[in-house]
């Protein structure tokens, strides 16, 4: 099924509503503080020198500027296995800032000193919004095509991502230009990846809804309180899965009155008994 046309207002708010549950689930650990941008969008993200850095076409940068973040995103994952990217940390802020005056001072001399390499860059149009997690070995990367309005899901390894239901977005057609760009996204060492994916609105919603269901869960236990815990595996788990939704839904998750200092507590009590 073809995917709908990109909307940078309706992917603001499903990427926002999807976030914040997210933040939410995660208080139990305290280890994030989600960050929203002003009106106008993170002045960060607005430096000439940075968008140059980064590369990405006007519609990508806007949406950038315009979407949250997760301070402390490295103790953080936004799906099992999957932590976000943060575009506005310092140090990535430099970073960006200083390859885009580099590649500004240089003008073509990089191209000439690249001939021959074959450096695959995703196309300006995809941002990527989360990577594979560094201390889980089989998660997934999550990128954004501001173009054609799909979430695209993948996976270095052979291994089909699924978040529950079946892909309504276009990943390779033998007509369509982006085939070989998305053909090449997952793919490490001179290996193909694998990859589905789904229009913005069906996998927000969906990840919405499995989070809800506590078909993934934050992590509860010591050292992997950040994790996002899928129910069909959760090998690293002490507490049992279905007692950690037992847990859950006695302290209001994921209504008004969710407590998560309640669920720490309890939690750290079993942990020491």
């Amino acid at each position: 099924m073809p995917s709908s046309a990109y909307s940078h207002d309706e992917t603001v708010a499903a990427i926002t509503s999807y976030y914040k549950l997210v933040s939410k689930a995660h208080a139990i650990a305290r280890n994030s503080t989600l960050l929203h941008p002003p009106p106008e969008g993170w002045p960060e993200l607005g430096r000439p020198e940075v968008a140059a850095g980064l590369g990405l076409s006007d519609e990508a940068m806007r949406l950038l500027r315009h979407i949250p973040y997760f301070e402390g995103s490295e103790a953080v994952q936004i799906l099992p296995d999957v932590q976000p990217h943060s575009y506005i940390e310092p140090q990535r802020i430099e970073l960006y800032a200083e390859r885009g005056k580099r590649s500004s001072a240089a003008g073509d001399t990089d191209k000439a000193a690249g001939e021959g390499e074959k450096t695959q860059k995703p196309p300006p149009h995809l941002v990527s919004l989360g990577c594979n997690a560094p201390e889980r070995e089989y998660g997934h990367d999550v990128w954004l095509d501001t173009k054609r309005g799909i979430v695209l899901v993948g996976s270095y390894h052979d291994v089909q991502p699924d978040i529950g239901v079946p892909e309504d977005g276009v990943f390779f057609s033998d007509d369509d230009d982006d085939g070989e760009e998305y053909e090449n996204l997952f793919s490490e060492y001179g290996q193909k990846g694998s990859g589905r994916s789904w229009r913005v609105s069906t996998f927000f919603a969906t990840c919405g809804r499995t989070l809800r269901e506590l078909v993934w869960m934050p992590g509860m236990d010591e050292g992997d309180e950040g994790w996002m815990l899928d129910q069909g595996e959760s090998p690293y788990a002490i507490l049992d899965y279905e007692e950690r939704k037992r847990i859950m839904r006695s302290k209001g998750w994921p209504g008004d009155s969710w407590d998560p200092e309640a669920v720490a507590e309890e939690v750290d009590q079993l942990l020491l008994e």
